[in-house]
C-alpha cells in the first residue's frame, strides 16, 4: 500500500480534501480511506455530462454522434471496501460511411439508459485497492452485458485526483459495420476531479477487437479523443 507522506497530506489539506480528521494517525490514511472520502465528498449524487461529439470508428467505416450523461449515487461501504452505482444515460446514433465517407441515413439508434455497479475492495495482502464493475439493468437495444465484469485496478488518490484503470477480460459484443457485432474489448484510464469547484470525470480509451479462442486482443487503429464529462444541471431526455 502506497503510503503518503506528511507533505503530501498537507497539499492535500489545502486543496480542501477533507481526507483525514486531525485525530487520526497518518498510518490510516489508506488508499480505500482516502478514495471513499473522495467519493463521499465530491462525487456521491452529483452529476456529469459530455456535450454532443462526433467521432469516426472502425478505420473509418462508421460514425457515431453521441452525448452522454453520468450520475453517482447509492454509496455504501463494506467491512473491507465500499460500492456505489453509475446511471448512464446515453443519447447516440450511429452511422455506416459510404466509400466516399458520406453517412447512410438513417442510422441507428443506440440511445438508452443503464445502471452500473462499482463493488470496491481492498486486497489484505497489498492493502491496494481492486474491484468490478457490472451492469445492472439497461434499455439499450443491444446485446447483453450481463456476465462480464470489467476490472477496477490502481484505485487511488494522486495530487487531489482519483485516479482508476478499466479493463475487460475476455470479450463483449461490440458493433461494427452493417449492424455486425464483433468481439472486442477496451481499457480505460480515468480521471475524477473537482475543478474550479465542480466535478470533472476524464476518460482515455483504447479499443481492441479480440480473437474469441485465444484471447488475444489486438488494438484498433482507432484513436478515440478523450472523453470529458462536466458538472451540469440540465438532463438528458431518456
Amino acid at each position: 500500500m502506497r503510503q503518503f507522506i506528511a507533505t503530501v497530506l498537507a497539499c492535500f489539506a489545502l486543496n480542501g480534501l477533507d481526507l483525514v480528521s486531525a485525530r487520526e494517525p497518518e498510518s490510516e490514511a489508506t488508499d480505500r480511506l482516502m478514495v471513499s472520502t473522495f467519493l463521499k465528498n465530491h462525487v456521491m449524487d452529483k452529476m456529469v455530462a459530455k456535450p454532443k461529439t462526433t467521432n469516426k470508428l472502425d478505420d473509418n467505416r462508421m460514425e457515431s454522434e453521441k452525448e452522454e450523461q453520468l450520475t453517482f449515487n447509492n454509496f455504501t461501504e463494506t467491512p473491507q471496501g465500499f460500492n456505489f452505482d453509475e446511471t448512464i444515460v446515453i443519447k447516440e446514433t450511429r452511422y455506416d460511411l459510404d466509400a466516399n465517407g458520406k453517412r447512410m441515413l438513417p442510422g441507428r439508434d443506440l440511445s438508452g439508459t443503464a445502471v452500473y455497479r462499482y463493488e470496491i475492495r481492498e486486497r489484505v495482502s497489498t492493502k491496494k485497492l481492486t474491484g468490478t464493475f457490472r451492469i445492472l439493468s439497461k434499455t439499450f437495444n443491444t446485446p447483453s452485458r450481463e456476465g462480464v465484469a470489467i476490472l477496477i485496478t490502481a484505485a487511488r488518490i494522486v495530487d487531489g485526483k482519483l485516479m482508476l484503470s478499466e479493463t475487460v477480460p475476455g470479450y463483449l459484443d461490440l458493433l461494427g459495420p452493417k449492424g455486425k457485432y464483433v468481439p472486442g474489448s477496451w481499457d480505460s484510464k480515468g480521471t475524477i476531479s473537482v475543478v474550479e469547484g465542480k466535478l470533472q470525470a476524464e476518460w482515455e480509451t483504447t479499443l481492441f477487437d479480440v480473437d474469441p479462442d485465444t484471447l488475444k486482443r489486438t488494438p484498433r487503429k482507432d484513436k478515440l479523443p478523450p472523453s470529458i464529462f462536466k458538472e451540469f444541471e440540465q438532463k438528458l431526455s431518456r
